[in-house]
C-alpha cells in the first residue's frame, strides 16, 4: 500500500504533505497519512536513478555510494589534451538537505568535482599530473568538502583511476623516457670508467711506493755490507745489466759490450 513502506537497512525515506517534507523514516516499517501525505519519490521528482532499489523510488540510499565519471577531457598547463577517469566515494548524511537544498544532487556533485579537477589539472604540466595523482585527489576533496556539506553529503575520496593522452603525445613521452634512460646509462658507464682509471692509478702509485720502500731497504742493507760507494756501484751495475737485458729481448738487435765491462762490475775497485 502507498501509505506503508518497509525501509531496508542502509536506506531512508521522506514523507511529504502537499509538497512539503514533514518527516524522514529510517529502516523498518514507515507510515504516512493516506491522501494528504505520501512518500517522496526521488526517481520521479529528482531523477535519482542511482539510488533506485528494486523499482521503488521512495528509498534513499544512505550508505557509501560510488560515482564513476569516465573519460572526462582536460587540458594541462603545457597544452596537452588528456582524458581522466574519476571515481568519487560519498554518502548522504542528511536526506532532507540532499533532497531540498539542491535540485539535482548527483549532477551538482559531478559538476563540482569536474570543475575542481579541471582547475587543478590546468595548474599542472603533464609530467606533474602523472606524478602527483595522489596529491591531486586529496586536493579535490579538500576543495569541495565544505561546499557539498550544505547539500547534506560528505566526500570520502576522489580517486584518479587512469590518465590517457593522444597517441602522438604518448609516443613522444616514450621517446623522451628512452633518451633519458640512454643518457643515464652513458653517464653511469662514463663514471664507471673514470672510477676504474682512478683505481688503477691508485694501485700503480701504491705499487711504486712499495717498490721504492723495498729498494731503499735493500740499499740500506747493502750499504751496511759493502759501504755506500760499493752499494752505488752495485746499483749502477744492476741498472746497466737491466738495460742490456731489455735490448737483448729484441731478436734483431746486436749488442756490443764495452771492453771495461768487468771493471764496471768490480765492486772492490
Amino acid at each position: 500500500m502507498d501509505f506503508i513502506r518497509t525501509i531496508p537497512q542502509g536506506h531512508e525515506a521522506v514523507v511529504v504533505m502537499f509538497g512539503k517534507p514533514v518527516k524522514k523514516c529510517k529502516s523498518g516499517l514507515a507510515f504516512c497519512i493516506p491522501i494528504i501525505q505520501k512518500f517522496f519519490d526521488v526517481v520521479d521528482e529528482r531523477g535519482w536513478t542511482e539510488t533506485r532499489k528494486d523499482g521503488d523510488g521512495t528509498l534513499i540510499e544512505v550508505t557509501e555510494q560510488i560515482s564513476d565519471l569516465r573519460a572526462q577531457p582536460f587540458i594541462t598547463t603545457d597544452g596537452v589534451n588528456v582524458k581522466v577517469d574519476i571515481v568519487s566515494y560519498w554518502r548522504i548524511n542528511d536526506v532532507m538537505k540532499a533532497l531540498f537544498a539542491v535540485d539535482q544532487l548527483h549532477r551538482s556533485l559531478h559538476e563540482k568535482i569536474l570543475t575542481e579537477v579541471r582547475t587543478l589539472v590546468g595548474e599542472r604540466s603533464l609530467q606533474q599530473l602523472l606524478s602527483d595523482r595522489a596529491t591531486l585527489s586529496q586536493g579535490i576533496v579538500t576543495k569541495i568538502v565544505g561546499e557539498v556539506a550544505k547539500w547534506g553529503i560528505s566526500i570520502t575520496s576522489v580517486d584518479i583511476q587512469t590518465i590517457t593522452m593522444d597517441p602522438a603525445v604518448e609516443a613522444a613521452m616514450l621517446q623522451e623516457m628512452e633518451a633519458e634512460r640512454k643518457a643515464r646509462a652513458i653517464k653511469l658507464e662514463t663514471q664507471g670508467k673514470a672510477e676504474a682509471i682512478k683505481l688503477e692509478a691508485q694501485a700503480q702509485r701504491e705499487a711504486l711506493q712499495i717498490k721504492a720502500a723495498a729498494q731503499k731497504e735493500y740499499l740500506t742493507e747493502l750499504a751496511s755490507i759493502v759501504g755506500g760507494e760499493g752499494a752505488l756501484k752495485v746499483l749502477l751495475s744492476q741498472q746497466t745489466l737491466d738495460g742490456y737485458k731489455t735490448i737483448c729481448e729484441t731478436e734483431s738487435s746486436k749488442v756490443y759490450l764495452p771492453s771495461n765491462m768487468m771493471s764496471m762490475l768490480n765492486i772492490k775497485d
